[in-house]
């Protein structure tokens, strides 16, 4: 059956991070203290910000085992209940959260290959979309308009929106009911083995892994490597220019 929709990631695929993870963790956490000093002066910041990296962690086990989003909202939420705050202001809410977002969402830009891979699909009458595996569906929006990746994806969904993460299968059925396709039409697109290519197989989609992202860390942290690869894709690809021959030969 000839490919007639694809569903890509986001992180590490469509988009590049610009430093390591290490720093991304060591500037929000920064940035994150600070706002809390400023907004909530009563409050133990540092401690707090601490418990916010150890809930995260937490969390990334957690979602990993159950393949159930452990959100941004749901970690800051308790973390604030611990220091007094069980009721707390949006803004103080969603102004901690994007305080330790801050910088890595400034250090991520589109790969120069996403867009005009992105429009040679849609030229060939393709339906694109992308699902992030992600705490904070608000960074997630946010980066897809700032990257100009918004006209390709129909729709663009993340784990913190809807509640379930990949590789569930069931990721996959927003997309399949709205464009009216069946799985073997449609490929999924992604540097993940375990988390994009074996959800995908799971939910009956073909696979495409873009290769030269598969050491690129993911944010709860890759873990012990699989002895072997959980899944093997369809094919795969060294760059994003490739993709479009690479799918309309499916």
């Amino acid at each position: 059956m000839a490919i007639q929709g694809v569903i890509f990631d986001l992180g590490h695929t469509l988009m590049l991070l610009d430093g390591t993870w290490a720093e991304m963790f060591a500037h929000g956490t920064e940035d994150l203290v600070r706002f809390l000093e400023v907004r909530e002066p009563g409050i133990d910041a540092g401690a707090l910000a601490q418990a916010w990296l150890d809930r995260r962690s937490e969390g990334f086990a957690r979602a990993r085992d159950t393949m159930r989003e452990v959100t941004a909202e749901e970690t800051m939420r308790w973390c604030l209940a611990r220091w007094g705050v069980t009721d707390p202001d949006p803004a103080l809410l969603t102004g901690a959260i994007d305080a330790f977002f801050a910088y890595e969402e400034a250090h991520w830009h589109a790969d120069p290959e996403a867009v005009p891979a992105l429009e040679v699909l849609a030229s060939h009458g393709l339906r694109l979309g992308m699902f992030s595996n992600a705490t904070y569906d608000p960074l997630i929006q946010r980066l897809v308009d700032r990257l100009g990746f918004r006209p390709w994806l129909d729709p663009a969904l993340s784990s913190a929106s809807t509640g379930i993460r990949k590789p569930d299968p069931a990721a996959y059925a927003p997309f399949l009911e709205r464009w009216g396709l069946a799985p073997a039409s449609v490929a999924v697109v992604g540097d993940t083995l375990k988390a994009d290519i074996l959800g995908a197989r799971w939910a009956g989609m073909r696979t495409v892994w873009v290769r030269a992202r598969a050491d690129a860390r993911q944010e709860g942290g890759a873990g012990t490597p699989d002895p072997q690869p959980p899944a093997m894709p369809d094919a795969n690809v060294e760059r994003l220019s490739e993709l479009p021959a690479c799918l309309l030969a499916f």
